[in-house]
């Protein structure tokens, strides 16, 4: 599973004034839902618990992009039975998400900690993150509605541009090569959670690259890149 800590930045001395109950509720609200619900877990950090590859992706790069907090990930077993909150929550998952977030604070950006396969993906993670932070403003607001599966013609009448300009926009960012990327990253999640002791072959060592890849095409046959078709350069 995957145990989500994060610790918001410059906060200390200010957990009172950072209102955390509030940012609690908007955690909850605007992030993909985790199976244990965000709760304050000190001060100023908050934990959640998730257990689709899918789910964490997307909540840690859009933590990542709100620049307000260290985010650190651990995969790995959670004790069973699973509790109603997840302060009651213990296991791996939990040891290596507080690994993680605290060096989340010595990196300056997200950490994903357990076992071969989580820091693979964290290294992913960290390519995603850079491409994403160099974007411009303008190119930002464009693969933010992309993101949300819009069209490129809804992003121009949204925004207010010509379609062709919102093609030229999404390039730049880089947009379509970084979306393909994600299958990857929610595959090396998957792996890295189904190789911790309570997944699906805890004896088994890290397999070779290609054999992630191998893995990887053998459960996601379709090609990620025709979900891009809406915002491709064909609709400019």
């Amino acid at each position: 599973m995957f145990a989500l800590t994060i610790d918001r930045r410059d906060s200390r001395g200010r957990a009172a004034e950072l209102h955390m109950g509030r940012q609690r509720t908007a955690l909850q609200e605007e992030l993909p839902r985790p199976v244990l619900d965000w709760e304050i877990s000190a001060g100023d950090e908050l934990q959640a618990l998730y257990d689709d590859a899918a789910a964490i992706v997307r909540a840690v790069l859009a933590l990542a992009d709100a620049g307000h907090w260290h985010v650190g990930v651990g995969i790995g077993a959670v004790d069973d039975p699973l509790p109603s909150s997840v302060r009651e929550a213990t296991g791996e998952a939990f040891v290596a998400a507080r690994d993680a977030v605290n060096a989340a604070k010595e990196r300056g950006r997200p950490v994903v900690a357990g076992n071969e396969w989580a820091r693979r993906a964290g290294s992913v993670v960290d390519l995603v993150c850079a491409v994403r932070a160099r974007r411009s403003e303008a190119g930002a607001q464009a693969t933010e509605l992309a993101d949300r599966g819009l069209t490129q013609q809804e992003i121009a009448e949204g925004l207010g541009i010509t379609q062709s300009s919102v093609s030229r926009r999404l390039s730049a960012a880089l947009w379509h090569e970084e979306h393909t990327v994600h299958e990857t990253l929610e595959a090396l999640f998957r792996l890295a959670d189904e190789h911790s002791p309570s997944g699906h072959a805890p004896d088994a060592a890290a397999p070779s690259a290609q054999d992630a890849i191998s893995s990887k095409n053998a459960s996601s046959p379709e090609d990620v890149a025709s979900s891009g078709d809406t915002t491709s350069g064909g609709d400019a």
